[in-house]
């Protein structure tokens, strides 16, 4: 394998119209893959890999809303394959077609930034599915009456939702959120994983203001806030990162430079166990 390259694809270069989130990419329409960007493709192709096939999470739960206003990040490796075998005579053992191999660029991982605003922090022991909490009555009274709370004062506040307090997330201040990621079985253990994390947080270090909200192009109304008293209190990324780990992959995160979060506790997504990880990077300006 040769020296990996990652590429990066912005949400403006990125048109889903016609892709069909309850499909994955080997199913998709011969017209949406020739519509859709190579890189998104390949990611998505990845994630089919991994999440669907391998760990058998359906695909209309793995192919979300948030893949269109995303950054996703594509790492490839250059990777000599056979393309023709060779063809020898059985008689007199002449070559009569040698081998020929190409160099050809693979897609071999992904993850991408979801920006804010997000859902609501998973409470502990929630169980979701597609992103939504399936076992609501089985929480215990305390949990549910919070949950309840939280969900009315997000009601209406566009942008400024806040979230309940956590060890490291103090519920109001806005995150980046990395997740996805996903490296080919047979590419894993060798750093694969930690070469994305760190591409899309150095990407977005240096763009700390790409999804700033802006009065001037979306108004006061679309950002819930009151023009008169805090204008000047936008959200603004100020270097926070959040990551929602399968706990299988918590040592990958961990040597990233990500800290578990002990008051988000564990819980499943589509049956896998999670659990909360925070990280801070300084930003310039």
């Amino acid at each position: 394998m040769g020296t990996p390259f990652i590429a990066t694809l912005e949400p403006p270069g990125l048109s889903l119209s016609p892709w069909d989130g309850s499909l994955p990419p080997s199913q998709q329409s011969p017209s949406t893959l020739n519509t859709v960007p190579k890189t998104f493709l390949d990611a998505m192709s990845i994630r089919e890999s991994v999440f669907i096939k391998e760990q058998e999470i359906p695909a209309e739960n793995e192919f979300d809303p948030n893949d269109a206003r995303s950054v996703h990040f594509v790492i490839y490796a250059s990777v000599n394959q056979v393309v023709q075998q060779q063809v020898v005579d059985a008689d007199t053992g002449r070559v009569m077609r040698p081998r020929r191999s190409e160099t050809r660029s693979l897609p071999i991982g992904t993850v991408r930034i979801v920006p804010f605003p997000h859902a609501p922090h998973p409470v502990k022991g929630g169980r979701y599915l597609a992103d939504e909490l399936v076992n609501f009555d089985e929480l215990d009274e305390d949990t549910k009456k919070a949950l309840l709370e939280l969900a009315e004062q997000r009601q209406g506040h566009g942008e400024r939702w806040k979230d309940r307090k956590t060890s490291l997330h103090d519920g109001e201040e806005v995150y980046m959120k990395l997740g996805r990621l996903a490296v080919l079985k047979e590419y894993r253990g060798r750093g694969i994983a930690g070469q994305l994390i760190r591409r899309a947080v150095e990407w977005m270090k240096a763009n700390p203001r790409y999804f700033s909200p802006s009065v001037k192009e979306r108004g006061f109304e679309a950002l819930g806030i009151d023009p008169e008293r805090d204008a000047r209190m936008l959200p603004k990324w100020r270097g926070l990162f959040c990551v929602h780990a399968q706990v299988s992959a918590m040592a990958v995160w961990k040597r990233a430079g990500f800290v578990v979060d002990d008051e988000m506790g564990r819980w499943w997504e589509e049956g896998i166990e999670h659990v909360g990880m925070f990280q801070r990077v300084d930003v310039k300006g």
